[in-house]
C-alpha cells in the first residue's frame, strides 16, 4: 500500500482538494522505483496528399467552349495500429518510451468518357510513341483507373521525465529519435487511346498501357516534444483528465523513385529521376481525454482523442504538369490507447 499512496500525493488523487502536489515533484506512476509499462493504440486515419488531386484529367472541347475536370482520390478511412514499451527510471522520475507505429491507405479513383478526352499527369505517358519528347502531351484515352496505395512504418524512441507544475497540471517534456519508412505506390491503368498532333512518331494501336509510379521515402533524424496533462476530476482510484501532445522532428531523408510504362503491344518505357538526400519535417498532435486507475501495485489506463501528422515535402516524385512537387502528406483521424504499468 506504500506505492498505493505514493503514487496517489504525486498525483492529487485524494478525496480533500487542498491536498495537492508540489510544483516539479514526479507525476509518473510509482517515481520512487523501477517500473515497467506496454501499450497499444487502434488508430483509424485518413490520407491527404497535394498530387493526389490531380492524377488525371478530363478534357473536353465543343466550337464555343472547354471543361476541365481534374481527377482527385479519395483515400478513405482505414485502420492501423501502434505498440510500445515504456521503463520508469527511480532517478528524479525520468522514463523512457519505444514504440513502432503501422498505418496502410488505399485510395482509388475511375473515369470513362468521350474518345480521346482522359489525359495523364504521369511522365512515362508522354513518350508513348513521342520519344523525341515533343508537343503539349502524350495519347489521350477513353477511360483510366488508379489504384494509390501510402504505407507508413515508422520508429519513435523518447526520453522525458512528467512532474506536476500546479495542481491540477503535468507536464513531460521529452527528446527523442524518429526513424521509418514511407513508400507511396501509383498504379494507374489507360485504355482505348488516340492520338492528335505531329509529334507522334508512327504511333501503334494497342487497348490498354499501364504506368506504375513510386515515390519511396526513409529517414531518421532527432525529435522534441511535450505531453501536457490537466486534471478534470480524481477520487482515490481514478482520475479523469485532458491531454493534449505536441511534437516535431527534423530528419534526414532519402527519397527513390520509379516510373516505368507498358502496354499491350510491349512498348516499353522507363523514366530514370535521380534520387533525393534532403532534410524532412514531420510535425505530430494529439488531444483527447484519458483515465487512470490504480489496483495496489499496478496501473490501468486508456486515452482516446484526435491525432494529426503533417509529413512536409513528402511526395516529390516528377510530374509532367507540375515538373519536380514538394508536397505535405497529412494523416489525421481517432486514436484509441490501453495501457498497463507495474
Amino acid at each position: 500500500m506504500k506505492k498505493l499512496f505514493v503514487f496517489f500525493a504525486a498525483a492529487t488523487l485524494c478525496m480533500d482538494a487542498q491536498e495537492c502536489a508540489v510544483p516539479n515533484t514526479p507525476a509518473r506512476f510509482n517515481p520512487e522505483c523501477r517500473s515497467f509499462d506496454g501499450f497499444v493504440n487502434l488508430i483509424v486515419w485518413t490520407a491527404r496528399e497535394a498530387g493526389a488531386d490531380f492524377w488525371a484529367e478530363e478534357l473536353t472541347l465543343t466550337t464555343s467552349s472547354s471543361t476541365n475536370n481534374l481527377l482527385e482520390i479519395d483515400f478513405g478511412w482505414d485502420p492501423g495500429f501502434r505498440v510500445g514499451v515504456g521503463y520508469g527510471m527511480n532517478r528524479d522520475g525520468w522514463d523512457t518510451q519505444a514504440y513502432y507505429t503501422w498505418f496502410h491507405t488505399r485510395g482509388k479513383d475511375s473515369i470513362s468518357s468521350l474518345p480521346g478526352t482522359i489525359h495523364s499527369s504521369f511522365v512515362g505517358n508522354f513518350y508513348v510513341s513521342n520519344p523525341n519528347g515533343l508537343g503539349l502531351s502524350g495519347p489521350s484515352y477513353q477511360s483510366a483507373s488508379i489504384d494509390w496505395n501510402i504505407h507508413y512504418n515508422m520508429f519513435d524512441w523518447e526520453l522525458g521525465r512528467s512532474f506536476w507544475v500546479s495542481q491540477a497540471l503535468a507536464l513531460r517534456p521529452f527528446m527523442g529519435i524518429k526513424g521509418g519508412w514511407i513508400n507511396q505506390s501509383m498504379d494507374s491503368t489507360w485504355e482505348n487511346p488516340s492520338f492528335s498532333g505531329s509529334q507522334f512518331v508512327n504511333p501503334q494501336t494497342f487497348h490498354k498501357g499501364r504506368e506504375n509510379v513510386k515515390n519511396n521515402f526513409w529517414g531518421i533524424g532527432p525529435s522534441i516534444g511535450m505531453n501536457t496533462k490537466w486534471n478534470l476530476f480524481a477520487s482515490r482510484c481514478q482520475m479523469f483528465h485532458l491531454l493534449a501532445d505536441f511534437s516535431g522532428a527534423l530528419m534526414w531523408g532519402h527519397w527513390t523513385f520509379h516510373d516505368s510504362y507498358h502496354n499491350d503491344i510491349d512498348q516499353h518505357i522507363f523514366i530514370g529521376m535521380q534520387n533525393i538526400n534532403s532534410g524532412a519535417t514531420a510535425i505530430r498532435g494529439f488531444l483527447g481525454f484519458g483515465w487512470e486507475m490504480v489496483l495496489s501495485d499496478y496501473r490501468m489506463a486508456a486515452k482516446l482523442g484526435y491525432e494529426s501528422q503533417f509529413w512536409l515535402d513528402q511526395l516529390q516524385y516528377y510530374s509532367f504538369v507540375r515538373g519536380r512537387l514538394s508536397n505535405v502528406l497529412t494523416l489525421q483521424g481517432g486514436t484509441l490507447e490501453f495501457s498497463f504499468d507495474f
